[in-house]
């Protein structure tokens, strides 16, 4: 004998469950987005392996586009610029302008 499966329709489904369908499915296309987009401007040497092979990958539910964010992409720390206004030296803070505030510490 066959086995019925419990496949519901749109309709018999209460608002939550809707709600929860709607939600999964905007997940997976902004995950799969996000990825295809890295994907399409990072250089292959910031690639782990074949992009082609991460764009097949991203197809893959929800899975696909984490694994490559977790495993596909190289992380290099950025070097910081000069003058960015985000260090701290004995002299005293700088500005993005490059104006020193605080007293010189000897």
């Amino acid at each position: 004998m066959g086995r019925k499966k419990n496949k519901k329709k749109w309709s018999e489904l209460s608002g939550g469950q809707r709600f929860g369908v709607v939600l999964g499915a905007l997940v997976q296309f902004a995950l799969q987005g996000a990825a295809l987009r890295d994907l399409a401007k990072r250089p292959k040497d910031q690639v782990n392996g074949p992009k082609g092979a991460w764009v097949a990958a991203s197809f893959i539910n929800t899975i696909g586009p984490i694994a490559y964010f977790l495993l596909g992409r190289k992380h290099n720390p950025a070097p910081a610029a000069k003058g960015s206004g985000t260090s701290a030296s004995s002299s005293g803070l700088k500005t993005s302008l490059g104006v020193s505030i605080g007293k010189k510490v000897s």
